[in-house]
């Protein structure tokens, strides 16, 4: 839906509330509650009131798809997504067509060409990087649609339909506040205030998250906004061709739970020592055992094995068995993650 809509020098920008968006937010929230500190409270009271098949179910699907972030891109392929009636946005994914809906949740995980040879001959092979629930898409990709519709439909109805009622009018009203906002400031002055990670350049926006992202004025033809009670503390930014940035605005609906996200924690508690930081160090470039990491850092095995354990636990690494042996790994992907949810929880 379309709040406001005009042009300003070389851009067209534009308001727009989706309650497709908001729900998909929200599941997002529920996939990792203790980063999202003002909203602690409802995460609790939503899981109670959804059951734990249901919100095992939703969470699993967070877990496999970015925490639903990858779900969030229906909203750019039609303006059917962002329908007032969720239910007709839903109806409208389980008709799209499959290449697009496939496209749409692996990403750049997978080629089109690779899509569309499977498609046509069922017999192409899912990049070997994808976990097990979203190789379901290729085993079984009207099931998985299926499955997808129906868990989203069980969780408006049971819980989220409720939300909405209050949500709607209150995030529509803010919409239509932050537009007037705009033409009193300006764009780039109003821009600096969705988020203290946004940073105004001569001839570029600056977006702090778990690395700089650039984006240059001459790059950009049109800049959508849209809202969500669920985001914060995120700085949730999309860039998409041709030529558009999407930025978020933050309803904070609560007062921020004044606690560490447990996860951080345990994580920056596993990096403060020395020999699990030359043990990152010696698996940044290379896989290694046991047995190589306590020659390599000049201690014992049962030494190594116990801040192994720790840095296994907090998710910085991972672990291979190739025959008797059991190799570690760094994950890149939790060390990207460090500063932008440092960052998060500042923010909160």
């Amino acid at each position: 839906m379309k709040i406001y809509e005009k042009d300003i020098g070389t851009w067209k920008v534009e308001f727009f509330y989706s309650p497709f968006f908001e729900m998909i937010c929200s599941l997002h929230v529920l996939t990792r509650p203790e980063h999202h500190l003002t909203r602690l409270e409802w995460a609790k009271e939503a899981k109670e009131r959804l059951g734990e098949g249901l919100h095992d179910s939703l969470v699993n699907i967070g877990v496999h798809f970015q925490e639903w972030c990858t779900v969030m891109d229906f909203c750019k392929v039609s303006e059917s997504v962002n329908d007032l009636n969720l239910l007709a946005a839903l109806d409208f994914i389980a008709g799209m067509d499959m290449e697009t809906f496939i496209r749409v949740l692996l990403g750049d995980r997978v080629e089109r060409e690779r899509v569309k040879s499977w498609l046509r001959t069922g017999r192409a092979e899912e990049p070997s990087d994808l976990t097990k629930e979203q190789s379901k898409i290729f085993s079984d990709p009207e099931g998985f649609r299926r499955k997808l519709i129906s868990l989203l439909k069980e969780y408006y109805y049971l819980l989220f339909e409720r939300e909405l009622r209050f949500l709607e009018p209150l995030l529509i009203r803010i919409l239509k506040k932050q537009g007037a906002l705009l033409e009193s400031k300006g764009v780039l002055e109003y821009v600096k205030t969705i988020h203290n990670r946004i940073e105004i350049a001569p001839d570029a926006f600056y977006f702090h998250k778990y690395t700089k992202f650039t984006v240059p004025f001459e790059s950009i033809e049109k800049i959508n906004f849209t809202v969500s009670s669920f985001i914060d503390p995120h700085l949730l930014i999309g860039l998409e061709a041709p030529k558009e940035l999407q930025l978020t605005v933050r309803a904070s609906m609560e007062e921020a739970a004044d606690v560490v996200p447990k996860d951080l924690f345990k994580t920056m508690k596993a990096l403060g020592d020395e020999t699990r930081l030359k043990i990152l160090k010696t698996l940044y470039t290379r896989r290694s055992s046991t047995q190589s990491l306590a020659r390599d850092i000049g201690v014992t095995e049962a030494c190594i094995s116990k801040h192994l354990k720790i840095l296994h636990e907090a998710g910085v690494l991972y672990k291979e068995r190739e025959g008797n042996y059991i190799y570690y790994l760094l994950d890149r992907m939790t060390l990207d993650r460090i500063p932008m949810d440092l960052y998060q929880y500042m923010d909160g």
